[in-house]
């Protein structure tokens, strides 16, 4: 069952003309040879893309900057299993993010290609006709395999379109002979359903470890400052994906390259119950634009399997884990939740967004899919689901609420008023900065926005009052997305958290397994409010328990994003 209820946002605070320029400067970046553009995304995807893209630019510019970590050796380190040949390694040292085109699956044998003229028209043509169309135009001029995988036509994916007469539409055209008189409308995507097990989001499966990443050794800044170093020895059973050595705790595995810290993204782990499975994205990515490939998550991946804790297995789809979370239905059912920019990630593999939930729905086994458009770049940002007694529970990151309970803590007196908050905006303003204070300039500019441009919006430069309305047009996605929540008859809470890129705070991007509830800690004097907040986790039979996570939240993640679960047949994570 596919809920294609995302919502569209619907703001009191139309675009201006800075959201335009914005929007026209991200459709002309490259893609390749073609553009941003050409991936035909829909408007409501980009639309939040703009709104996030002006809410950085807003806070790099007018509020303090990120701290200057110290970066001090670790008392202990271990050495990590090296699963790559010299000449393997030595091969792929030299690798950049050049662009891999439609075709590429993972683990590729050699650097990407900028791409070529044929290959973005190609590009074009799968994003707005789809694949099938794409297929059934080149294969008039040349059914040769080798051609039609040199212009970027994913083939893997053409072989499961059946027509009305139940044919392979490839089988089709190898053959030679294609009906190309059925409505292309008529072939329908034949998604294989999957039957391994994952371990669900709500902590609903046992598990056995976790698979991190370790891009640094050093600690930022010495014990409990939540860095790779300081946190992933806190969980037993992991295994840390490094450059070189791994900390002393952890299992370690040597890649290639630096690896960045969010395990989540390159891969999904699954068991059939005696084997464990790395379930791939096409190819490693990262980026909130298109879909930058990202070589050293692909070779994080490559080395955690080449070290035999997982087989490998390709799902030939485009996501990021971040943007893919399972919970069970109270019934027992799996569910998926999936940002609407993972769908219109695949829309340059020439599939539909229904047929992309299809095939996500059943490449993760789940019964039904909901898709959602977070105000964030990552649904796990903002979005945390715990299974209790009477089934799952979703926790919707609330920033003003977070912004409230930070200013009160702070100057230990109310913020209510248009008058309180921008006094505390300009003392924070008049004062060096230190490790909170972004994070209170960014909440009062968030309990300011709505009174502002209610009050002064004639007044407001068009480059202010664009920052004030994305801010609330991004408060308006997530109400949205808690009224889709909502009418599929789950519980919805609220759990105060800022999830704005470079201001990450609160607990909404939880760790949770069968025991506990883990959550990120941000300290540096936020402590009390920190556990105000934590405390909606509590009561649903779980321990709620804070990690110190400062420095990953400073890198725009939290323990969901660092840590993945290995399936087990026991629980053993707790």
């Amino acid at each position: 069952m596919i809920f294609l209820t995302c919502a569209v946002c619907w703001s009191f605070i139309p675009p201006g003309p800075v959201e335009a320029e914005v929007k026209a400067r991200i459709e002309a970046l490259p893609v390749g040879q073609s553009t941003f553009k050409d991936l035909a995304w829909p408007e409501t995807v980009v639309d939040a893309l703009v709104d996030r893209v002006i809410g950085q630019s807003w806070r790099t510019s007018t509020q303090h900057p990120p701290r200057q970590p110290v970066g001090l050796t670790p008392e202990r380190i271990a050495e990590s299993v090296d699963p790559w040949l010299p000449e393997e390694r030595a091969s792929r040292i030299g690798w950049g993010n050049a662009l891999r085109p439609a075709q590429a699956n993972f683990f590729g044998k050699g650097p990407a290609q900028p791409g070529t003229q044929e290959q973005a028209a190609v590009l074009r043509e799968l994003s707005t006709e789809g694949l099938v169309a794409t297929l059934l135009t080149h294969a008039q001029k040349s059914a040769k395999v080798d051609r039609m995988l040199n212009v970027g036509i994913p083939l893997d994916l053409a072989g499961l379109f059946t027509g009305p007469d139940g044919i392979p539409v490839l089988e089709q055209i190898l053959s030679s002979t294609p009906h190309t008189d059925f409505p292309r409308s008529q072939f329908q995507l034949e998604w294989p359903t999957t039957n391994l097990q994952f371990c669900h989001d709500d902590g609903s499966d046992p598990s056995s470890g976790w698979r991190a990443h370790l891009p640094d050794l050093r600690l930022i800044d010495g014990r409990n400052d939540g860095s790779a170093a300081d946190l992933l020895p806190r969980f037993s059973g992991t295994i840390a994906i490094a450059e070189n050595q791994t900390i002393s705790g952890t299992t370690g595995v040597r890649t290639v390259g630096r690896p960045d810290q969010w395990a989540r993204d390159n891969g999904r782990l699954a068991t059939d119950g005696q084997t464990k499975y790395l379930l791939r994205p096409r190819w490693a990515s990262r980026g909130d634009t298109g879909t930058e490939w990202w070589p050293p998550g692909e070779f994080a991946a490559e080395s955690y399997v080449r070290a035999g804790h997982a087989v490998s297995r390709a799902t030939g789809l485009l996501w990021q884990g971040g943007n893919i979370l399972l919970f069970r239905e109270r019934d027992g059912r799996s569910h998926l939740l999936v940002s609407t920019t993972t769908l219109a990630r695949n829309q340059r593999l020439g599939l539909t967004t229904e047929e992309s939930a299809r095939a996500l729905q059943r490449t993760f086994g789940a019964d039904a899919v909901t898709p959602l458009t977070p105000s964030g770049f990552h649904l796990d940002i903002e979005l945390c689901v715990v299974q209790s007694p009477e089934g799952p529970v979703m926790f919707v990151a609330d920033p003003t609420a977070a912004a409230k309970l930070l200013l009160e803590n702070a100057f230990q007196a109310p913020a209510n008023t248009l008058e309180e908050i921008t006094e505390y905006r300009r003392v924070i303003d008049r004062n060096p900065p230190n490790p909170m204070s972004s994070r209170l300039q960014h909440a009062c500019d968030l309990l300011l926005a709505e009174l502002l441009l209610a009050n002064e919006s004639e007044r407001m430069t068009p480059e202010v009052r664009s920052a004030f309305a994305a801010m609330v047009r991004m408060a308006e996605r997530r109400e949205a997305m808690v009224a889709t929540l909502r009418s599929k008859g789950h519980e919805v809470r609220r759990v105060p958290s800022l999830v704005s890129i470079g201001r990450l705070w609160g607990p909404a991007n939880a760790l949770v397994t069968r025991t506990h509830v883990f959550w990120p800690q941000f300290g540096a004097g936020s402590e009390p409010a920190e556990e105000a907040a934590a405390r909606v986790y509590e009561g649903l039979g779980r321990e709620v328990k804070g990690r110190p996570a400062r420095t990953i939240l400073e890198r725009d993640g939290g323990l969901h994003c660092a840590l993945e679960p290995i399936p087990a047949s026991q629980p053993l994570n707790d």
